[in-house]
């Protein structure tokens, strides 16, 4: 599978649609470099091409 080219890094769609947000289990969204909540606005790093789902390592969104 090629990789999506408008992402800093290649995130296999399949394996996104697996994951979700350690804290509050929400939809997960790539923005940037990281993955976003879309439930509880966390925003988790991607270190190296791979999502830290670490909730203590987390930046909180605008909106919560």
């Amino acid at each position: 599978m090629p990789a999506d080219s408008s992402h800093p890094f290649p995130l296999d769609p399949v394996v996104l649609g697996q994951l979700a947000c350690p804290a509050c289990l929400g939809v997960l969204r790539v923005d940037e470099d990281r993955l976003v909540c879309a439930g509880c606005g966390r925003g988790y790093p991607i270190v190296d091409g791979i999502p830290v789902l670490i909730t203590e390592r987390a930046v909180l969104g605008d909106n919560t």
